[in-house]
């Protein structure tokens, strides 16, 4: 399967991150040694499952360097239109590609045996959209201060993966879908116009169970969808504030 991944956006002077990335992408931060993008594209080309790799928001290697060769693509400008100009790039190459693997670029502690244990759970593929989730307890004890954002679900809170699985008719046949979704992490009233109020309440409700995001997600995009609760907290702890960073960092040097 060929993957896609999404390593733009710089953070602003008024990142928090800022001081540590002084003007650069957090995909180019230092990890032991190794870039965090650099560590994602080991576990990657470490998987048995994964082929081609796409990296949007560099435009070049600057200067890393990975076991196999690497596609760049400079930053389209946000998150969405990153993923879709390095689909569209592997599309080209081969038009009749089916599944996509897409991944952040802030998630170091990947390994390949933890993305092989995600896309041996999804197969046979016979869904058109694989997400993961997290459990708090498993990330809780795996990375203890990692202050990590959960979402309270029927019986469970989570967070969210940083690796997904799609299916190429939904990628660009699903744009606005996309769009909508990503800004409705951050405005309830936009979510709620994607997903349907009853849904929404629910959710409030903390009544909502995978089973529900499930069915909801088939309703919306007409296919089916596959949810995977992850035991592997590494594929959700991102970088996304300094004391992640540090904690990571704090991480590769204990280990």
């Amino acid at each position: 399967m060929d993957c896609v991944i999404t390593a733009g956006g710089v953070p602003g002077p008024e990142d928090p991150l800022f001081p540590y990335t002084q003007g650069k992408t957090k995909a180019l931060l230092d990890m032991n040694g190794r870039t965090m993008l650099e560590r994602v594209i080991d576990a990657l080309q470490d998987s048995q499952h994964i082929d081609n790799i796409v990296v949007v928001g560099l435009g070049s290697d600057m200067g890393m360097r990975f076991k196999r060769p690497v596609q760049h693509l400079p930053d389209q400008g946000g998150l969405i239109s990153n993923g879709l100009a390095g689909f569209r790039l592997l599309k080209a190459q081969n038009p009749g590609i089916a599944h996509v693997l897409f991944s952040s670029a802030d998630v170091p502690r990947l390994t390949g045996a933890i993305i092989d244990h995600f896309m041996q759970a999804c197969q046979p593929f016979d869904r058109y959209m694989y997400y993961n989730f997290v459990t708090q307890e498993i990330m809780e004890t795996r990375f203890p201060h990692s202050r990590r954002t959960f979402v309270r679900l029927k019986g469970m809170r989570v967070a969210g993966g940083d690796i997904a699985i799609m299916h190429a008719d939904l990628i660009e046949t699903h744009i606005e879908l996309w769009e909508a979704l990503s800004q409705g992490r951050k405005h309830a009233w936009m979510l709620a116009r994607v997903v349907g109020f009853g849904f929404l309440l629910k959710f409030l409700l903390r009544q909502v169970g995978l089973t529900d995001i499930e069915a909801t997600a088939a309703r919306i995009l007409e296919r089916p969808v596959g949810i995977i609760v992850n035991p592997h907290a590494e594929i959700a702890m991102d970088a996304d504030k300094p004391y992640q960073v540090d904690l990571l960092r704090a991480d590769f040097a204990h280990r």
